[in-house]
């Protein structure tokens, strides 16, 4: 029978080596870990959300955060964004919170058709039909604002001055201006056409007014000095419904056939037409451009996004085979979401970032720091491509 082989004992050389190594190994290990915790010290602004997206590019995976944003729900909800926070209305409150989600304002109402409107520092709260008018500040501090008739629209200024078009007996509407003190500063009352929207300048020296008669829509100026008319503009047999000041003074007006932009002298910079197809979606948040989505068919299956300059330039051009439930405009920047993905897109329409997924959202707001805010009925969720 074979004997098992005795093992061996390693000499003390070989023993003194492998501990040396050890040594080495531990000493290499602790090192890199070194380095690293100070490339991490070194490079920390890079290891953020926005760092590593244009660190790793297109790429880089979507990102739904734990953070979210809980409101108050009902019957014809809508939302606006205010800075980078949100503002909620319903029929039976309406709710302000700041970028970090917490509630800096909350009332409750009774308004059949509740609207908010938004500026970088402020919210503006209205039933539509109704009297009910509050205005709030990004810090909280509320002011119910009373007009004398039943508001017909509403706007709110890039510098928070806001617009309220009322009923008032013998004329076609009452505009009135307000200050961010919540203070009366200008009126006019139309008598040959029916106020329908107005918008006041970036520096709260121009007031803007869409009428409408039986012959056509008007865009009305005014400087805030005055009562007499500054300048207008006259398209027979077409309507238009909105309207906001873009760069330059450049007022963008809304149709159902055109897209016109007019300095405050009422001349015609520019307009873009629709042609035969139909306008489903628009988004005016942008100073710097107007975005729209067309479609051949009323249903807005399939069409095209467009954007345009403040001249009514084309920028860029987009097909979508899906149709769109949401637009937010930002800078220069479009946030475009269908039923299937969410977009984003610089403002010629060259897209940047997709995460195709089933969107169950109802909007989707592109915020100032680049993330998104994804609205539900009860709350909304920060995403970040």
């Amino acid at each position: 029978m074979d004997e098992k082989p005795k093992s061996e004992k390693k000499p003390p050389e070989t023993r003194s080596r492998s501990k040396t190594l050890r040594r080495i190994g531990a000493g290499l290990l602790t090192a890199l870990l070194i380095v690293l915790a100070l490339l991490v010290f070194v490079f920390r602004d890079r290891l953020t959300g926005e760092g590593l997206r244009e660190t790793f590019g297109k790429n880089a995976p979507a990102e739904l955060t734990d953070e979210t944003y809980t409101y108050e729900t009902g019957s014809g909800q809508v939302f606006a964004p205010v800075g980078d926070g949100l503002a909620v209305a319903s029929s039976s409150a309406v709710q302000l919170l700041d970028e970090q989600g917490e509630t800096v304002f909350k009332q409750i109402v009774s308004y059949g058709a509740p609207a908010a409107f938004g500026a970088d520092k402020a919210a503006l709260f209205c039933d539509i039909g109704g009297t009910g008018c509050i205005y709030v500040t990004a810090a909280g501090e509320s002011t119910a604002v009373k007009p004398e008739g039943e508001i017909l629209s509403a706007s709110i200024s890039a510098a928070g001055w806001f617009t309220l078009i009322t009923e008032e007996a013998g004329y076609k509407g009452l505009v009135s201006v307000y200050n961010t003190a919540c203070e009366l500063q200008y009126r006019w009352w139309s008598g040959s056409g029916y106020a329908l929207k107005a918008a006041l300048s970036p520096n709260s020296r121009t007031l803007a007014v869409l009428t409408a008669d039986m012959e056509g829509g008007y865009v009305r100026f005014f400087r805030l000095t005055s009562e007499i008319e500054l300048a207008s503009a006259f398209y027979a047999d077409e309507l238009l419904y909105d309207l906001y000041f873009m760069e330059n003074d450049t007022v963008c007006a809304v149709g159902q056939a055109a897209v016109r932009f007019l300095g405050s002298d009422g001349a015609e910079r520019g307009s873009f037409s629709f042609g035969e197809s139909y306008l489903m979606d628009y988004d005016l948040g942008s100073r710097d451009f107007a975005a729209l989505f067309v479609s051949d068919y009323r249903t807005g299956e399939r069409g095209r996004l467009i954007t345009l300059d403040s001249a009514g330039n084309v920028l860029g051009t987009a097909e979508t085979e899906r149709s769109v439930t949401s637009l937010s405009a930002r800078g220069r920047q479009l946030l475009v979401m269908t039923s299937g993905d969410l977009s984003l897109y610089s403002d010629s329409l060259v897209r940047q970032y997709s995460n195709e997924t089933l969107m169950t959202a109802r909007r989707a707001i592109l915020r100032a720091k680049g993330d998104i805010l994804l609205l539900g009925a009860y709350s909304a969720e920060r995403f970040s491509f």
